[in-house]
């Protein structure tokens, strides 16, 4: 008999070890949770101890009910769920950034980072046992994280940490997205006390720029062969007005021959203020109803280069609607598809909005309305939530120049102070 004790990053990882090391047939007589690592017991690195011994007679190996062998499927199983459950983790830097909907992100962090040593008994390595670790790990994580952030009074953070906490806090950035802050800059430094404002300013800048960065495409020109560029997003964020920005850009400057579709037929003002853009740029504009008018009008319009699309804002919780929109995107034209959101809603109604749409075609965001507002966390929330890429974001009325590229270290800098 030869008996092993693995430790490894995950489970799947630990129990592959394990059959490299003592073959198919390897009995697993226990696993628990340990950490390595951390400073004065708190962001501990989780790891995974898995005891397994191999047995062999006449050279022939015993089956075993907890046998490699037959947990082949758990294991697939497993490794499936998990890609379900925690998202995309990029591990090619520091920044790892959280790909699915907030409420699943504790999920995250248990991975990350583990409060204390927490053993598990035995048991065989099936997902609904890894599932229960994982929740009691989630709890313990939030009560601690909720105990060093939340209650800055009583943390035991020095007083440059909790300067940066409670101004993150009033910017709007969400509790998740200030314990990746903090992890991160403790992992780094040995030393919580060297830690002066100034390093602790440049350290959080740093870590912002690169959350943003990961959702920031390197070009936001219009592709060659995209022929449509959709707008969909609430009454009153402003599509009809950042459309008209847009496609001055590319009559102007680029020297496409553009056309404009409205659906907005509920709002007269819509379709008049459209026509009044496309009258000063000189471009066409077709009026549709639904799905159907809208073919005739592409119909009509193909020999023009770029076709942009202004959609009704209306209640997207309506089921009815949103699947009538999804009719205007699915048809078979290459496109891209906005997402326009103000930065003036709150991030908890933002969230009802990306979430609605995140299993749509709409993969790019607008944020408009960058100059009414002082408070810019929600940019880097949905940075760090979602998968959206951030593209432009306007910051006033005027035509054409009140928009840009988002830009990482601009909005870093705004929700440092130091714009």
């Amino acid at each position: 008999m030869k008996t092993k004790k693995i430790v490894a990053e995950s489970m799947p990882i630990a129990l592959k070890m394990v059959r490299q090391q003592l073959g198919e047939d390897a009995i697993i007589v226990n696993t628990k949770v340990i950490k390595t690592g951390g400073l004065f017991g708190f962001f501990a690195q989780q790891k995974y101890e898995v005891t397994a011994y191999s047995v062999e007679k006449d050279g022939v190996t015993n089956e075993h009910k907890f046998s490699l062998k037959n947990q082949e499927r758990t294991l697939q199983t497993f490794q499936n769920e998990s890609q379900k459950e925690f998202g995309t983790v990029d591990s090619g830097n520091n920044t790892a950034v959280f790909h699915k909907q907030p409420q699943k992100l504790y999920q995250y962090y248990s991975k990350e980072t583990a409060p204390k040593e927490k053993p598990a008994a035995s048991y065989s390595v099936s997902l609904k046992n890894e599932n229960l670790l994982l929740e009691e790990l989630q709890q313990m994580r939030k009560m601690m994280m909720t105990f060093i952030i939340g209650d800055t009074g009583r943390s035991s953070l020095p007083p440059s940490f909790l300067k940066w906490i409670n101004h993150l806090k009033r910017q709007g950035v969400s509790e998740e997205v200030i314990e990746h802050i903090v992890d991160r800059i403790l992992t780094k430094y040995e030393s919580k006390n060297n830690l002066d404002d100034q390093l602790m300013e440049n350290e959080i800048r740093s870590i912002i720029v690169r959350i943003l960065e990961k959702r920031i495409p390197e070009s936001i020109t219009v592709r060659n062969q995209v022929r449509m560029i959709n707008l969909i997003g609430p009454t009153g964020v402003g599509k009809t007005t950042t459309i008209a920005k847009l496609a001055t850009e590319q009559v102007l400057k680029q020297k496409r021959k553009v056309a404009m579709i409205t659906t907005d037929v509920y709002r007269i003002a819509a379709v008049e203020q459209l026509k009044t853009y496309a009258g000063i740029l000189g471009v066409p504009v077709e009026v549709v109803r639904s799905a159907n008018e809208l073919e005739v009008a592409l119909k009509k319009l193909e020999t023009y280069d770029l076709i942009y699309m202004d959609t009704t804002g209306r209640n997207y919780k309506d089921d009815e609607y949103r699947l009538s929109i999804m009719e205007y995107l699915n048809l078979p034209i290459v496109s891209d598809n906005y997402l326009v959101l103000s930065l003036t809603t709150k991030y908890e109604d933002l969230q009802l909005l990306l979430d609605e749409f995140s299993e749509s075609k709409v993969n790019r965001l607008i944020l408009t309305k960058f100059d009414e507002t002082t408070s810019y966390g929600s940019i880097l929330n949905i940075a760090f939530h979602y998968p959206y890429q951030l593209t432009y974001m306007t910051n006033g009325q005027s035509v054409p120049e009140d928009i840009a590229a988002i830009d990482a270290e601009l909005i870093a800098g705004y929700l440092i102070g130091g714009e």
